[in-house]
């Protein structure tokens, strides 16, 4: 039976630890403890779960009881304290992004190799019941050849200040392309950012990935979107039928039977086939609890993570190569970087 320390009390990590309190009832784990440097806020969250707390990061390496850390701290921190954590036998599950430089990302994969460690990202969108689904769909080939795909990421918000939209949502789409693509990386990234409130932080970017140079993905990412408040949505797009899936309505996946197909009796022209729209129901499971429960079984089982430390580096080196693209204003092969 393992046991987790959740370091880091803020937004993301009062999550983390309403989940691991239901895993801990339901037996899937043995012990919870939690960490933060505020003694106010983490003993205020352990006290409404009943659950022993620290602010000393040195009591969670040193305490043989917790086999596994979930950092959900400050992505500044992350590296130091998965380093940390590997270095004293902790399996780590670290949100994203893995590290802010590639630099750090290459390292920490190099201590938790030599340490044979488990290193998971936060990627959750690989634990997202629907993304499941169209992957399996584009897998076996219902949409025939990909067109493109597109997904909007929008907000209407105060940026914030430690990090803008590439790091904080951009990096969503980085992973989640080629992850359905089963790809490493695309071939080439063209990226375009606007800033307007603080310096040095991007509120909107426009992403394009280029792949197998045959299909492009887009993505549009915003906290400056009061026209459609909160919008999450994916869309593939294929010559045989198309999908759209709302981030939003997690139980549905909208499937369109629709191609443009060429005319038998006219070669050279074409014509629309259109037999409209279906809902496919999607069976409801909270994806971060999926990607908890998967983090346990892998450091149970000494498994390698479905988002393992591997596309977590490789996210972080693509938005890496996406802020390169936005300053020098120029498409980018990943080649030329090193990447491939």
């Amino acid at each position: 039976m393992t046991g987790i320390a959740v370091v880091g009390t803020g937004y993301w990590g009062r999550n983390h630890v309403r989940v691991f309190k239901e895993l801990l009832d339901e037996g899937e784990i043995s012990d919870l403890m939690l960490c933060d440097v505020s003694d106010e806020r983490v003993k205020e969250l352990a006290s409404s779960f009943e659950l022993p707390f620290t602010t000393n990061f040195q009591d969670i390496l040193s305490n043989d009881k917790l086999d596994a850390v979930s950092i959900a701290t400050p992505s500044p921190m992350h590296f130091d304290m998965a380093k940390s954590a590997i270095e004293h036998g902790k399996s780590v599950l670290v949100e994203k992004p893995m590290t802010i430089k590639s630099s750090e990302a290459n390292e920490l994969v190099e201590i938790t190799e030599k340490h044979d460690g488990i290193l998971m990202v936060g990627h959750i969108f690989r634990h997202h019941s629907a993304v499941n689904e169209l992957k399996k769909r584009i897998s076996r080939g219902d949409f025939g050849n990909l067109h493109y795909m597109y997904c909007n990421r929008l907000a209407f918000r105060v940026p914030r200040q430690d990090m803008g939209v590439l790091h904080a949502l951009g990096i969503h789409e980085m992973d989640l392309f080629c992850y359905l693509l089963d790809k490493d990386y695309p071939d080439e990234i063209y990226t375009h950012c606007e800033q307007h409130y603080f310096p040095g932080i991007e509120e909107t970017a426009m992403i394009i990935l280029s792949f197998d140079g045959k299909i492009t993905c887009y993505a549009f990412e915003s906290w400056m979107s009061p026209v459609s408040a909160k919008k999450r949505d994916l869309v593939v797009i294929g010559n045989k039928m198309s999908a759209r899936m709302d981030y939003l309505k997690p139980q549905e996946l909208q499937i369109f039977d629709s191609a443009i197909l060429p005319k038998k009796d006219s070669p050279g022209n074409f014509e629309l086939e259109a037999e409209g729209s279906y809902t496919i129901p999607i069976e409801y499971k909270e994806p971060l609890k999926e990607e908890l429960k998967h983090f346990i079984g892998c450091a149970q089982n000494h498994t390698q993570p479905l988002s393992d430390m591997y596309s977590g580096k490789r996210a972080v080196e693509m938005i890496e190569v996406a802020f390169k693209s936005a300053e020098e204003r120029r498409n980018i092969k990943l080649k030329e970087m090193g990447f491939s």
